[in-house]
């Protein structure tokens, strides 16, 4: 069980990062459409 605590550290780190870019990806798609929903 050696070295688990800075693997998971690290993976939970990788997810918060994952989660973050697509998470901003989707709010900006979602900008973009309202954006373009307002041109009508």
């Amino acid at each position: 069980m050696k070295g688990v605590q800075p693997l998971s550290a690290y993976e939970t780190i990788q997810t918060i990062l994952g989660f973050g870019m697509f998470t901003i990806a989707l709010i900006s798609l979602i900008v973009k459409v309202l954006k373009e929903d307002k041109k009508k």
